[in-house]
This record gives structure tokens, sequence and C-alpha cells, in this order.
């Protein structure tokens, strides 16, 4: 008998006989990236705050298995999750700590464990019982896990610093926000299940419908049959966030690249009236009944009577490693942002992935005349989604690493016939696409409020160029995250999507002047790094390469607990200063730890030799000695650049 039921961690972990778990061997080891993990945790930090009574993290497939004690189930389905939060019960624990572990008798064990993997099991075995502070047992096959556990202590140290709370307090509260209301739906089969069968009938059923493809059929279901292919392929060509825009358009119409390009020369590739006419074309022009060219759609986008089968698509390469900096549903909540905005109707109160339905039911969906919105909706997307592709950064496989880059659109000709392609950017839009990283980096991955200004902003002056959305982000940081604004952040966004230009007081000399140490926001390194390159000087190349990396822990340039026998350190009064600080990642302040300065000068400068990793650190080690004179000169510097930057400064400090 299949039975599905739904499971908080508290009514697991109370379970009798006590439930264990096993991942079989046929599943892969924990895969999970720092942008997942990220992700869940900020869910549910933001759930936490907005005391949320249930969230739903999806379901989990179990197969029982014969057991001497207890329950003992395989995780057939939904392990990835179910190991994050079994890891996030180590890093938090408190009221986690039931479900991390089971007794037997005396006898301590994991509630989870990987089969046939004895090296992963004692690392599991050594969190679970590792209360006492005991070095956790070193094993192939873990680095994800040791990787996330890191994140999952800084998340939490930077989700304590945002809202100025209690450690303790926040680390009870969240804690038993996570045991008592994440929920999750159990599926048990019996131990009899032919799991070919049942691995055979999941994949036919195929991938559970995202709230996306919900969204799309409750729209379109507005539409006509005649008018709803040309929305369809317009939808479905922006619902593909991993490639760019115009090839998704070729690939789920029958449009040729060369129709695509052509809509582009003449300014029109981001008028959707002009590629919905040009998606009614029939086969080489041919209509029911009249023969359009695209030459003439390009003339008049407005004929929205054209119809017709679309043009045959070419069979051209598309471009490969190239994704978007977040998804489809966050996307759709920045355009209903601006959509509702120019219609002076009532912002979202915040913007949340997984409530993309809930939003779009509340904000869209109740409005009269749903017909006409989502006409004007689908439009506006398109727009959005063609401007956000030339002037926001993506993540460009280059080999040995993905980086951030605004692909510059060049159109060639073969055999008198253009064609659209991207190649690298070019010098207009470095800036723009490194003070986006920046953002990117320093932001909530799961929200990423600053591009829905900037968006409209675009969207509303499509003819400035690079070098003006440069200047407006440039406001729009040092304004909006920069300042003393006390808003929630949608509320600050909507303020200056009605006032682009509007004004706080910069708050960077006060906030560096602390002596905040680990709990100094990450952002203004991330800022400081951005001004640094911005700002620079030295005709050194490998500032030039610079790029921005994601880092998590904050790095003591004189260690908090020093040798005896280093002699270039700081006082108590500077430990915690900005100057003695930098921002690394998880290795490298493993790495460094309580090393004497000289030796982290050596090696940051060794395996720097080629690009730098940091622009901070490559200035503070270029002090043959260190002492809080040393620190106090390198803040004041650093604060002084902020100063000329923030002033409007363009030229070197």
């Amino acid at each position: 008998m299949i039975e599905s039921k739904l499971f908080s961690l508290a009514k697991l972990a109370a379970q009798v006989p006590q439930w264990q778990f096993s991942v079989p061997i046929y599943q892969r080891l924990y895969v999970w990236g720092e942008d997942q993990v990220r992700t869940l945790l900020e869910d549910l930090c933001n759930a936490y705050a907005r005391r949320d009574q249930l969230f739903f993290l999806g379901g989990t497939l179990l197969v029982e298995q014969e057991s001497m004690q207890g329950r003992q189930f395989d995780l057939v389905d939904g392990q990835q999750r179910f190991t994050t939060l079994w890891l996030l019960s180590h890093a938090w624990r408190h009221a986690l700590e039931g479900f991390l572990r089971v007794r037997h008798g005396e006898h301590v064990e994991s509630r989870l464990r990987f089969a046939i993997r004895p090296e992963v099991n004692a690392f599991m075995e050594s969190l679970a019982v590792n209360l006492e502070g005991r070095t956790l047992v070193d094993a192939e096959g873990t680095g994800r896990m040791r990787a996330a556990l890191a994140l999952m202590q800084s998340v939490f140290q930077n989700q304590v610093d945002k809202r100025a709370a209690s450690a303790e307090d926040f680390l009870a509260g969240i804690t038993e926000f996570v045991f008592e209301r994440v929920q999750f739906v159990i599926t048990a089969v019996p131990r009899e299940t032919d799991l070919n069968k049942l691995f055979e009938v999941i994949n036919n059923r195929g991938v559970q419908l995202q709230h996306h493809e919900i969204l799309k059929a409750r729209m379109l279901d507005a539409l006509t049959e005649a008018e709803r292919p040309a929305f369809v392929a317009l939808w479905d060509a922006c619902a593909d966030m991993e490639d760019y825009v115009e090839d998704n358009l070729c690939g789920v119409s029958r449009l040729q690249k060369r129709d695509v390009t052509a809509l582009h020369v003449a300014g029109r590739l981001d008028d959707a009236a002009a590629v919905r006419a040009a998606l009614l074309l029939g086969p080489e022009g041919e209509g029911p009944g009249r023969a359009y060219t695209l030459q003439e759609i390009l003339e008049d986008s407005g004929q929205d009577d054209v119809r017709g089968a679309s043009g045959a698509g070419d069979q051209e390469q598309r471009a490969t490693g190239v994704r978007s900096i977040f998804g489809f549903p966050l996307f759709l909540q920045h355009v209903l942002r601006i959509w509702l905005h120019e219609r002076g109707l009532e912002d979202l109160p915040r913007v949340l992935d997984r409530e993309l339905l809930a939003l779009f039911g509340e904000r869209f969906l109740a409005l009269e005349d749903r017909a006409s919105n989502v006409r004007s909706f689908i439009d506006l997307l398109w727009r959005l989604r063609v401007l956000f592709d030339r002037h926001f950064i993506k993540w460009v496989d280059q080999g040995e690493e993905e980086v951030h880059l605004i692909g510059r659109i060049s159109v060639s000709e073969t055999r008198g016939v253009q064609y659209m392609s991207r190649s690298r950017e070019d010098d207009s839009h470095r800036e723009l696409s490194m003070l986006q990283s920046m953002l990117y980096h320093s932001q909530e991955i799961t929200t990423q409020y600053w591009v829905t200004p900037l968006l409209l902003f675009i969207h509303r002056d499509t003819g400035q160029g690079a070098a003006e959305y440069f200047r407006y982000l440039r406001h729009l940081d040092n304004h909006l995250l920069g300042s003393d604004a006390q808003e929630s952040l949608a509320s600050r966004t909507r303020l200056f999507m009605v006032e682009p230009w509007r004004k706080y007081r910069l708050v960077h000399r006060e906030v560096l002047a602390q002596r905040l140490g680990v709990r100094f926001p990450h952002y203004w390194f991330y800022k400081l790094e951005f001004v640094l390159w911005f700002q620079r000087a030295r005709q050194d190349e490998r500032w030039g390469r610079f790029r921005m990396t994601a880092k998590n822990s904050v790095e003591h340039i004189s260690p908090q607990t020093p040798t005896t026998w280093d002699h270039n350190r700081v006082t108590k009064d500077s430990l915690d200063a900005f100057g003695n600080l930098a921002l690394v990642s998880r290795s490298v302040n493993s790495e460094y730890s309580n090393m004497p300065y000289d030796e982290k000068r050596t090696r940051f400068r060794n395996r720097n030799r080629t690009r730098l990793d940091s622009l901070k650190m490559e200035l503070i080690y270029a002090n043959d000695q260190w002492n809080d004179e040393r620190a106090s000169a390198h803040q004041q510097g650093m604060v002084d650049k902020l100063d000329a930057y923030c002033n409007g400064a363009t030229e070197a400090a």
C-alpha cells in the first residue's frame, strides 16, 4: 500500500519506533552548491521573519527496508533537500537536534546514512555526536557537505547582523520555526515495490509542473485561440533563462535567425507587437489570402490581424555556456512590479520565488479585463527580457570558470544575409557589468531587489546607453544600500521607481568607523572592491583582470589569537576595525587561520601572481609590517576612496 502524509521535522523526530534514513548506493552523493543552499536558507529566514505558519518543502519518496531496530527507509527521491535539512540540524542545532540523531538505548547514531560509503558515514556520525567540539572526521566525498555547513554558519551570522538581533534569541527562534513549521510530503512505498517500474513511472510522468507553467496556463486561458500561439511563443522564449532570448525565440517558433536579426537591425526586436506579427507570418511570407513581408511588419508593427503559420527556422547553433543570474519566477515578479507601477497599482509586498502564484493571484489575476491585462503583461515581459539580456550580466562559461559578462550584440553578413550573435563585452559595458556583479554577490540571491528600478530606468530611457545606465546604477547603489534609509528593500525600491534620483544620507563613514569584526555586513567589503577597481591608478594587469567572486568569511589580517612570535600584530582596540579585516572565501579563511602576518603575506602573494582575488588585501600586503598605525592608515585610505566615489569622482583618488 502506498501512502502519502504531511510531516514536519518535529513530527518525524517523534515517531515511535524511531525512523532512520539511508541514501541508496544508486543515488548521488550530496551535490548541492552554494546557490541552492543559500536560496533555501534565505527563504527559511524570510519566512521566519514574516511569521509564516507553513513552509512547504516539496515531497520525499521512501522505500521501507527490514530493520532489527526502529524503522529504516531508503531515500529514493528528494534526498538533496533532506540531506540539507539534516546538515542544518548540525549547523544550527538547538531545536533541530532531535532530527539530527536517534538513540537506541545508550547508543547514539546519525538519523541519516549513505549506503556502502563508510567514509562518508564516519563523517556524518562525527557530526551527529560532535557536541563537545571534537574534530570532525575528514573523509573523501564530503566536500560539498563541508561547504554547505560553512555557508550555513555564515548565513546565520549575516541574518543576525542584518536583523540586529541577539544571536541566541534568533537561533532559538529560527530553529524552532524550521523544526515545527517546515513541512514536506513523505510518500512511502512497500519493500516489494519494483523500483525499475517505479522510476519508469516517475520519469514518464515527467517533472512536476513548475509554478510559472501553471501561471502561464491561467494567463493564456484568457486569450482567444487565434492570438494564443504568438503570445505562447513570446512567453516560452522568455521562460528559458539559460540562453539569450533571441536564440530562444528561434527555438520555440519557426522564425529564422535572419528574421530575428532583421528585427534587431530595424530596432524593433524589443517591440512585442512587431515580433508577434513576424510570428504570425505564413511560411516564406505566405499568409491566408495576403502575403506580408517582414519589411512590411517592420514598417507597421500594428498589424495584429496578420494570420498564418510561422516561417521555417534556421538550423543554427545556439549560444552555449550562458545562464541568467536568477530564474524565470523571480524575473516574472520584477516585471510584475513594473507593470503594476505603470498603472498606478499597489506594489508587491515582497519578491519571493515560492509565492509566485499567490502574488500574481492577488495582484494581477484578480483584476478586471484579464485578456487585455495578459496581452499587455506578456508584451512588457518580452520587452523587458530583451533589455535584460542586452544590459544585465549573465554567467558566461569561459572554459575553466564562469564569469559575469554583458554579451555585446554584433551583426555579420553571409551571402548578403545578416545574422546577429553575441560576443565578448566591450569596454563600454565593463563598468556596468562589474557594478552589477558586486550587487549580485552582496545581496540576497533570492530577491536582487536592485534589478527592478534599474530595469525600469532602462525601459524608460533605452536610448541613453551603457554610460548613463552605469551613472544611474552608481546612484541607486549608493542611496539604496549605502544610506540611512530604514524602509524594507521592497518599499525602498518602489520609492526609486517613482523618483529614480532620490537621495538619502550616505553612511559609509560611520559604518566603517565601527569595530564589528566578523559582524561587518559583507556589502561594504564588496563595494570597496568595486571602488578600488573602478578608481584603479596602478598600471597592473592583475587589477584589470579582477573579477568579483563569492566570498562568505571575514578574515582578520592580524589574527584574533596570534602566535607569540608574531610581532606584526594589532592591539585589541584595532583587532575588529575595518582596516584589519578582509572578505575571503571559506577555504582561504580556514587556510590562513591564526598564521602570523608575514606568512599570510607570502601565501597571498604566491596565490595572486597572475590575478588578484582581493584588491583590499593586495593593498594591505604591500606593507612589510603590520600594526595599529598601518591598519588605521589603510582604513582611512579606504574611507577616503569611498568618499571620492560616493561624491561622484571618476578619477583615481
